[in-house]
């Protein structure tokens, strides 16, 4: 395609985008943001993998310890997680038995827990999550991490109510 040429961030006529965006690919949030995501995830899923946890799903878990009993709509808000995916991830923990599920007092709504089997791998995760925060932070300021964080959380929820 030989319609516009991208010079300092605009886009001009007569050249080709597939070479003008060729070597911009490092510049892309989405993509390093998915590379960091990828290295890190491996760094605490191998860390948890002697508890049998994945770090997905002890994150979750930290959410419901922190929140419980908590509506599955709130703890999906709360973590930023659609539902399909938080739906998947319960699913998967109330199979391990490490959660629980019950009816809230409208029955539309249901609430989840740990269960004392979930407490009790939590308890076991500790130790291996610590292990991996140590590494992790050998790639990447986790001050830096946590900051980034609030600045996303606030601005989500900001888009969310607004």
């Amino acid at each position: 395609m030989k319609s516009m040429v991208v010079k300092a961030g605009a886009v001009s006529a007569g050249g080709d985008i597939e070479t003008a965006y060729a070597t911009r690919g490092s510049e892309c949030a989405y993509a390093n943001l998915k590379l960091v995501t990828r290295v890190i995830s491996t760094v605490y899923d191998e860390a948890l993998r002697p508890c049998g946890l994945r770090a997905s799903q002890l994150a979750l878990m930290w959410a419901i310890l922190a929140l419980e009993p908590v509506e599955l709509g709130r703890l999906g808000m709360v973590t930023l997680t659609d539902q399909t995916t938080l739906s998947r991830t319960i699913a998967t923990l109330r199979k391990a038995a490490l959660v629980a599920l019950r009816q809230g007092e409208d029955r539309r709504v249901k609430t989840v827990r740990l269960t004392a089997a979930g407490r009790a791998r939590f308890r076991a995760a500790m130790p291996l999550w610590e292990d991996a925060q140590r590494e992790a932070s050998a790639f990447l300021s986790l001050d830096d991490v946590r900051g980034l964080t609030r600045r996303v959380r606030r601005s989500r929820r900001a888009a969310l109510v607004g």
